[in-house]
């Protein structure tokens, strides 16, 4: 039943992330269902365009890019395919990107950096888990996730949130290494408690070590020694217990 849950999950991320593609590429269904077997064998020059225009060059370089690239292959694709497929994709894809355009128009500054903190802090645990579980497989997950870790990953994660937010104020170019400075914060801030979780690991593993060594010396030496004696063909054994000295007053 997982299995299923699974696969449908991915079935619907991937409609849904090809119908968002779709929408970005095509302004209306009837520019998909166009009929592009019919082409005209003669073209007439039209005397008010000017082919020099940026608008002319904007659609050209468009029709070289991967989304002209795309729209290219959808369009080459047989229209009863893709009045069966695509068109119900770009229903999708409308809906979802209508729906995200208006829950992000009518956030407030405060719950869109609430939810650009739930976000990196998604990332970062995420990272972490996945590496702390790599690093000890037969760790729990309720090991790895404890409290005392959930508190660091917090904490590097409200540094990395506070560095982006501070960085977006004071540096006027910002914007154009926005995303470098993120991927290289979050990497700091993953390898920061990933290898302070370690450090804590090791010790208390070797501290367990340690106490189980002692633990096994102790028992060693409290036990009985046994003296094998033999005698007219017999063989006896003989334990002595070992008295413990007594503290004198």
């Amino acid at each position: 039943m997982d299995n299923k849950k699974a696969v449908a999950a991915a079935i619907a991320a991937v409609i849904s992330a090809s119908g968002a593609a779709i929408d970005a590429t095509f302004d209306n269904p009837a520019d998909i269902l166009q009929d592009t077997s019919i082409q005209p064998k003669v073209a007439y020059a039209d005397p008010t365009i000017n082919p020099d225009d940026d608008s002319i060059q904007d659609e050209k370089k468009e029709a070289q890019t991967v989304k002209g690239t795309f729209r290219g292959w959808i369009l080459s694709l047989p229209i009863g395919v893709r009045a069966l497929f695509i068109v119900p994709q770009w229903f999708i894809g409308n809906v979802i990107v209508a729906g995200g355009q208006l829950l992000f128009a009518g956030l407030s500054p405060l719950f869109n950096a609430l939810l650009t903190f739930a976000i990196m802090a998604a990332v970062i645990i995420g990272a972490f888990t996945v590496t702390a579980k790599a690093m000890f497989p037969d760790l729990p997950l309720s090991k790895i996730l404890n409290r005392h870790t959930l508190k660091g990953l917090l904490a590097a994660s409200a540094g990395a949130f506070a560095t982006d937010q501070v960085l977006g104020v004071c540096w006027t170019d910002y914007a154009q290494f926005k995303m470098f400075v993120i991927a290289g914060v979050t990497l700091l801030a993953i390898g920061s408690v990933v290898t302070w979780f370690a450090r804590r690991e090791h010790r208390r593993r070797a501290k367990l070590e340690a106490e189980a060594a002692a633990a096994a010396e102790k028992a060693r030496a409290e036990e009985p020694e046994e003296l094998i004696v033999r005698t007219m063909g017999e063989t006896f054994k003989i334990r002595l217990q070992k008295e413990l000295p007594q503290e004198t007053e």
